[in-house]
């Protein structure tokens, strides 16, 4: 599946997922103008309530969508099917995490569940969020960490496994240093006196390290595919590792002002809007991959066709 010109291959799922966040960007940008302007926090708090969520969401969706499409081009023979079906299920606990901690954690007209029974207790809310959260968070990491591990063993097996840049050293150093920096603190608060037990601190404590383990084994991937020349390949597991270099660049926005108000407010809210780039980031990672495998498949139909002509031509 080796493309030798990327930049004239046709991806238009690609297009739709970038001029969907350009669109949402754009909004969320007058919306935050306006908000700094005004004063007036109801037009932000709808923002993130309503068009915030559905972004997550819908990006979320998509990303299954093209993930499973992905998993079904791969023959069942094929080593790299196994590795997309853990990313196809990486994917969905993230489409389901989505769902509780950005449209079952609250009280908007997204949420069938408070239309069909009003208000619930905050203990409610608070639930779905944190459940949402572990879906999408550790969960969902540690199925993508086991897809990203057996396309790792397939390319060391093959010999394509390369060595890695200084670019990415400094990339991977910059989440490990922020993930010790956690566990750090994490063995502070376990060891101090107010501490006592909590089942979802402990299962979100995971979060930061699996975070490391899979920014190295997607930049060892995408290093691989840049120099065996697979562009779209490349492309994919590029948006694989910067939607996960994001998420840890969200966690460290979350840290610096919830938990240590590093960034006072209101510059903090600009780390609100890491999330959504985290989110298409995720998208495009199976889009490339199937606009490869289409494009693979159009230069083969091309090729069919030109021999099938010279065939004709010469008789």
């Amino acid at each position: 599946m080796q493309i030798k010109n990327p930049k004239a291959v046709r991806t238009p799922i690609v297009k739709g997922i970038l001029l969907l966040t350009a669109v949402h960007i754009a909004v969320s940008i007058i919306i935050f103008i306006f908000w700094r302007i005004v004063g007036d926090d109801t037009r932000i708090e709808l923002f993130f309530a309503y068009q915030g969520s559905i972004f997550f969401v819908v990006c979320a969706a998509i990303e299954l969508w093209l993930a499973w499409t992905a998993f079904r081009q791969f023959m069942p023979e094929e080593p790299m099917r196994a590795a997309w079906l853990l990313i196809m299920l990486a994917s969905f606990y993230r489409f389901v995490g989505f769902i509780f901690s950005q449209i079952l954690d609250t009280e908007s007209y997204l949420n069938l569940f408070y239309l069909a029974f009003g208000h619930q207790p905050d203990s409610f809310y608070l639930t779905c969020d944190r459940f949402g959260l572990l879906i999408s968070g550790p969960l969902s990491m540690s199925a993508l960490a086991a897809g990203l591990f057996l396309i790792l063993r397939i390319l060391r097996r093959l010999g394509m496994l390369s060595r890695l840049r200084v670019f990415d050293y400094l990339l991977i150093a910059a989440v490990a240093i922020f993930t010790i920096r956690q566990i750090y603190e994490i063995v502070q608060y376990v060891f101090s006196a107010s501490s006592h037990f909590d089942l979802y601190k402990v299962l979100a404590w995971t979060s930061d390290p699996l975070l490391t383990i899979l920014l190295i084994e997607a930049i060892f991937i995408r290093r691989s595919a840049i120099e065996t020349g697979w562009g779209l390949l490349a492309k994919s597991w590029g948006a694989f590792s910067l939607g996960i270099f994001l998420t840890s660049l969200g966690d460290i926005g979350i840290w610096a002002t919830t938990n240590h108000y590093y960034i006072p407010w209101p510059y903090s809210s600009i780390t609100w809007y890491i999330w959504f780039f985290a989110s298409a980031a995720f998208a495009l990672g199976p889009a490339y991959q199937v606009e490869a495998f289409r494009h693979a498949l159009r230069e083969a139909k091309s090729i069919l066709v030109e021999s099938q002509a010279s065939l004709s031509s010469s008789k």
